[in-house]
């Protein structure tokens, strides 16, 4: 009996070792295609956060605009404004905040979380 149980334990062991080295030869894969995508991940974070800049560079131009921006100002051509209905306009001039769902947080210094990353990956290579 105890001769049954032994090879049972060498059966599970053998296994268990091919399927880590099925994992082993997985994660390595990921590892590697990781490498060759971070100059792609890194252009796109920069780009990301350029646009970003951007948006909210226009941001305050657009506001400082509408609060008076002084001679320079100019109203632009069109039809005088109606004032508002009581139910409401039929459409919307400016978009709405989008809701955040719960638990989620807004990320700053992406650049800084992608290459933490990659340096990470590379110290356990290590």
């Amino acid at each position: 009996m105890a001769f049954l149980i032994d090879i049972v334990i060498l059966a599970l062991l053998a296994g268990t070792l091919a399927y880590a080295l099925l994992v082993d030869r997985r994660v390595r894969n990921l590892v590697r295609i990781l490498r060759d995508l971070e100059p792609v991940v890194g252009e796109f974070s920069a780009a990301v956060d350029k646009s970003e800049d951007s948006v909210s560079a226009l941001r305050s131009i657009s506001r400082s605009l509408e609060e008076g921006g002084g001679p320079e100002r100019r109203t632009p051509p069109g039809p005088v404004a109606r004032p508002v209905e009581e139910d409401g306009p039929a459409f919307r001039t400016t978009r709405q905040a989008p809701e955040r769902p719960a638990g989620v947080a807004s990320v700053t210094g992406k650049a800084d979380l992608v290459r933490g990353f990659f340096d990470t990956v590379r110290s356990r290579e290590a």
